[in-house]
């Protein structure tokens, strides 16, 4: 059976239906809805890295879920689908990367250490740490008051 595919969770829409956390966490670098460049279609592949961080994650409905695999791989196949469309020669470093830390962090218990590696992927995608942080803190604020 084919997984479902909901394009309105990454700024599809002119104004986002949903209330996930990384929708809410990335904001728009242009005048323009959507993810139009490639600069926010990392920072929003970085939240989703971020997002995995602490295990939880607010789904569209706006309740606080636990971030599991499938979870991740739905989110997942949504960047794929959107960078194939719109970037098709630069998406799968991204795609490799976020996937890479994800791996790295579910086998580390410290969220201090799981932190460092989500600030090492920044600096990997060429995002700030100052922006990072942010991100992080806004991805977190959702769930966490």
């Amino acid at each position: 059976m084919a997984r479902t595919y909901y394009p309105h969770i990454y700024f599809e829409a002119a104004r986002p239906r949903t209330r996930d956390s990384v929708t809410q966490a990335v904001s728009e670098t242009d005048r323009r809805p959507g993810v139009t460049s490639f600069e926010e279609y990392k920072r929003v592949a970085l939240a989703q890295l971020l997002d995995y961080i602490d295990g939880w994650t607010v789904n569209h409905r706006g309740d606080v879920v636990p971030f599991t695999l499938k979870k991740w791989q739905g989110r997942t196949l949504v960047l794929i689908r959107l960078g194939r469309a719109r970037w098709s020669k630069k998406y799968q470093a991204v795609i490799d990367l976020i996937n890479h830390y994800r791996r790295r962090i579910s086998k580390t218990k410290s969220l201090r250490i799981r932190e460092k590696l989500g600030m090492e992927a920044a600096r990997k995608l060429g995002i700030p740490e100052k922006e990072a942080r942010e991100i992080l803190r806004r991805v977190r604020q959702r769930k966490f008051g």
